[in-house]
């Protein structure tokens, strides 16, 4: 008689049931553990997962925008003239684009886990000895070295939650996950308006060191990327962090084995050649192009707002203020790019965002006061300060596992040029006498070209998929 055979599919699992000669229980593919991991719903696992790194980037969003607030002061102090007092910022920038290059490599080399909580060591370490400076150049050393830090955890904790986020909410996700780094910019408003009053800059700058309590907490709770261990061939440790989500999920406890890993693969090793290979040179170039274009417009803007509200003749603390507001829509932007991420697709989403920036934009320029204004800063936060976060769900879904983080990291390495330029050229600008209104309409027009970019035929987008078996 002939076997019966049936499939189920269990928790996204699928599984191959035969009547044969033991009667067991079989996996049907290679591949399924990839699967089953982007067939699961949202759980406990990935809420504690997003929570956790969503602290680390909120952490680094607070040493990052912070300067942003302390900037009038310190100008003041040291007597610095605009170009330089842009430089106060740029200098974090070269350090964040140093830090994402590098970092990207080293954590496709040593894993996501343990590269994230050595970028957190550093970022806060740093930021906090920031308000510790006697002078201009030991403070930009110093901000240098912070900025590493920072822009090293941006691309790993992005690689690191989109490998666990099952497919249909992968988009929700990371840009959940990457709205902390908005939030720190709130916190570093409210922290502004809060402590530099009472307590001066140097207070402000030193309260970016206390999240160093929170390390062991990280190294205790944050899994390493299954993919990662699938790749490197560490398979017993790959189970162990199967385990925990199976204990999250509820489900059954299966007998995982290498073969579910892709495991006849040989390890891969990572290399920046990768991203230019297998039909990604194009996708590559473009997004290179969109994150040096945003990142000008957003640190342009971001860094001088306070500033350039006060020439217009506002209060320190209606600047203050104003850029809280445009930093807590810039949260609700995020979270709302990721509900249409996952219902409208990738592309209208992301060049909806670029072209309603430059909108945006150009309504802060016409208008001078009250409700006209708020909206209009609230605007700026929606589509400008929170464009990355879609961009960082392509970005992280564009590249195989074994270079993600490296082709992750090297587009925030690009972007990080124009965040360095960008504070600079505001400076400038106002060093040759433009007004806010010309500021903000020279800067409406990388956001236009960032959205006719999205909207190339050669620009891909690869959806939620992350690949069938975990050895891409």
């Amino acid at each position: 008689m002939e076997d019966a055979r049936f499939t189920v599919r269990l928790a996204g699992l699928v599984i191959g049931s035969s009547k044969g000669r033991r009667g067991v229980l079989v996996l049907a593919t290679a591949e399924s553990a990839a699967q089953w991991l982007d067939g699961l719903r949202i759980n406990r696992f990935h809420v504690g997962l997003m929570f956790l790194v969503g602290l680390v980037e909120m952490f680094s969003g607070y040493n990052s925008q912070v300067i942003a607030y302390t900037m009038p002061q310190i100008t003041q102090d040291w007597g610095l003239n605009p170009v330089l007092a842009g430089t106060l910022s740029s200098y974090a920038f070269v350090g964040f684009m140093v830090g994402a290059a590098a970092f990207g490599v080293i954590a496709d080399r040593i894993g996501r886990k343990r590269a994230l909580v050595l970028a957190f060591i550093v970022f806060s370490a740093f930021g906090g000895l920031s308000g510790l400076a006697p002078n201009f150049t030991v403070f930009v050393i110093v901000r240098f070295l912070a900025g590493v830090g920072m822009g090293a955890a941006l691309p790993i904790a992005i690689a690191l939650v989109a490998e666990y986020a099952p497919a249909r909410a992968r988009g929700r996700a990371v840009t959940a996950m990457t709205c902390g780094f908005n939030l720190g910019w709130a916190v570093a408003g409210l922290g502004a308006i809060l402590i530099i009053p009472a307590l001066g800059w140097r207070a402000a700058l030193l309260v970016g060191s206390l999240p160093l309590i929170l390390v062991p907490v990280l190294w205790r709770w944050l899994p390493e990327s299954v993919r990662f261990l699938a790749e490197k061939r560490r398979y017993e440790e790959a189970v162990r962090e199967l385990r925990r989500i199976e204990a999250a999920a509820g489900g059954p406890g299966f007998n995982w084995s290498p073969g579910h890993f892709g495991g006849s693969a040989p390890p891969v090793r990572s290399s920046s050649k990768e991203i230019f290979r297998h039909g990604l040179a194009a996708t590559t170039l473009l997004l290179w192009a969109m994150y040096f274009l945003a990142f000008l417009v957003i640190y342009g803007l971001s860094m001088w707002l306070p500033t350039l509200l006060l020439a217009s003749g506002f209060s320190l603390a209606q600047g203050y203020g104003l850029g809280m507001l445009q930093a807590v829509w810039a949260v609700a932007g995020g979270l709302f790019s990721g509900y249409l991420l996952d219902r409208l697709g990738r592309k209208p989403v992301l060049a909806g965002y670029y072209f309603l920036g430059g909108v945006a934009l150009c309504l802060l320029a016409v208008v001078s006061s009250g409700i006209a204004l708020a909206v209009a800063t609230a605007a700026t936060g929606v589509f400008i300060i929170a464009a990355p976060i879609p961009q960082h769900v392509v970005a992280g879904e564009t590249y195989p596992t074994h270079v993600r983080s490296t082709g992750v990291g090297w587009a925030l390495t690009v972007g990080r040029v124009g965040s360095i330029l960008g504070p600079i050229l505001g400076g400038a600008m106002q060093l040759a006498g433009f007004g806010p209104a010309l500021n903000f309409l020279l800067l409406a027009i990388p956001c236009f070209v960032c959205g006719a970019l999205v909207l190339l035929p050669v620009f891909r987008t690869l959806g939620r998929a992350q690949g069938a078996s975990l050895v891409a």
